[in-house]
């Protein structure tokens, strides 16, 4: 088994953390850097993974901070099953929407503001659209249920905790099983 932090190491937003083993790829969350524009850069940065190579993603809640790259993710090529709660599920798909519509605003106001200015060179983008969210919602699958263990692949599963952290949030705890070994790890969401 390998774990790799792809966000929310060494800081408290932007969690993404991937789990390798028994052949597969598990994202746990997908979440957005927030805080200032260094941050919102980073955003934008690769994801240290390659996309498109993601099996699963499993996502503790519907907060910013851990679904709020998912579309960017899907814009990128994941094609993957995105597992959750059903009220994650559903506020997760307002909060990207929500997502994509202030940085479709803010991308308008700084090509604005260049403008303005006369400077030239490449008009800003979004970090996603809210085309980009909607066609992410494709991509959910699974409705975890709390205290149920699901079987998320051979030899992988993920039993959803409820975390009581906001509505539809869970702590994911892991259950693998890869060349006789056993591992178990908790994610606690928050």
């Amino acid at each position: 088994m390998k774990l790799s932090f792809h966000g929310a190491a060494r800081g408290v937003t932007g969690s993404c953390y991937l789990v390798e083993s028994a052949g597969k790829r598990i994202l746990i969350d997908c979440g957005l850097y927030q805080g200032g524009r260094e941050l919102s850069e980073e955003n934008a940065e690769p994801f240290g993974f390659d996309a498109a190579a993601i099996d699963f993603v499993l996502l503790t809640h519907a907060h910013l901070d851990h679904c709020g790259r998912l579309p960017l993710l899907a814009k990128r090529g994941f094609q993957g099953e995105i597992i959750t709660t059903a009220a994650s599920r559903e506020l997760a798909k307002v909060v990207m929407l929500d997502s994509a519509h202030l940085q479709e605003e803010d991308a308008r106001w700084q090509a604005r503001k260049l403008m303005r200015k006369n400077k030239e060179g490449a008009m800003p983008q979004p970090l996603y659209t809210q085309l980009d969210a909607l066609n992410c919602l494709d991509y959910f699958g699974r409705i975890a249920h709390y205290n149920q263990p699901m079987v998320i692949a051979q030899g992988i599963t993920a039993t959803f905790l409820d975390a009581g952290h906001i509505l539809g949030s869970a702590s994911i705890y892991l259950q693998i099983e890869d060349e006789g070994k056993k591992h178990s790890i908790v994610f606690s969401g928050d």
